[in-house]
């Protein structure tokens, strides 16, 4: 063998084994401290890691099997798949040209401080490209918390790109007074927006008491979060 080609095989051996072993933390290390997300345990490889996810108020949501795809990065796309087996929870994270969450499923409880309830999810995809909303795909389902002002109503709807924006309209299914907008933009920032018809002066003023303001209908709150990845920021290739 030449010793070209020997230096030119041993170069590509070299390549393969430090990239087999190239740490989970590589894909995780912008999470460690997220504004919505936060990693606080990784092990593994970038091809078959682990990690534990936590909301940034330390809310736990459990433990995740991660897994970079060989294919997609071969065709130019970063794509990390998670499971979490135990709560029956799925999602692929993209960081290519295409940035955001596809084919997320699985329930997803928020917290009593926001939108006090629980999400289920099936099929959910939100991809921008260049700033903006390319796919919305997918069904969710919101149980709302026993509470006097959504008492306690299921809350359906499909996503859709508009204006830009991935937008959920989330309308009752036996009803509750109220609707809920979700809305993400491409620079990472997530909205929920509720807004409940009622004249009852009980509910109108246990509403501002929780941060609601009044309106010509009743009574709206609108919650914010940033979420962990934007159109601007990509996860960095091993």
């Amino acid at each position: 063998m030449k010793t070209r080609t020997m230096i030119a095989v041993l170069a590509g051996l070299s390549v393969a084994a430090v990239a087999a072993l190239t740490p989970a933390t590589v894909l995780t290390g912008q999470l460690a401290e997220g504004a919505a997300l936060r990693v606080s345990e990784a092990s593994g490889t970038v091809w078959r890691g682990r990690v534990a996810l936590a909301t940034a108020q330390g809310r736990r949501l459990g433990s995740f099997q991660i897994g970079l795809s060989p294919w997609a990065l071969l065709a130019g796309d970063l794509r990390v798949h998670a499971k979490d087996k135990v709560a029956g929870r799925a999602f692929i994270l993209r960081a290519g040209r295409d940035k955001g969450v596809q084919g997320l499923n699985g329930p997803i409880s928020l917290g009593a401080d926001q939108l006090p309830g629980r999400i289920e999810a099936t099929g959910v995809t939100a991809l921008f490209r260049d700033g903006r909303c390319r796919r919305a795909a997918g069904q969710i389902r919101f149980r709302a918390a026993q509470d006097p002002l959504l008492a306690g109503a299921t809350f359906s709807g499909a996503p859709a790109c508009v204006g830009g924006d991935w937008v959920a309209r989330l309308t009752p299914t036996g009803g509750a007074g109220a609707v809920i907008t979700l809305r993400a933009d491409g620079a990472g920032r997530l909205q929920a927006e509720i807004a409940a018809v009622t004249a009852d002066p009980l509910l109108v003023q246990a509403a501002l008491d929780r941060g609601f303001v009044k309106d010509a209908a009743g009574v709206r709150r609108i919650v914010t979060a940033r979420l962990v990845l934007s159109a601007e920021k990509a996860v960095k290739r091993p």
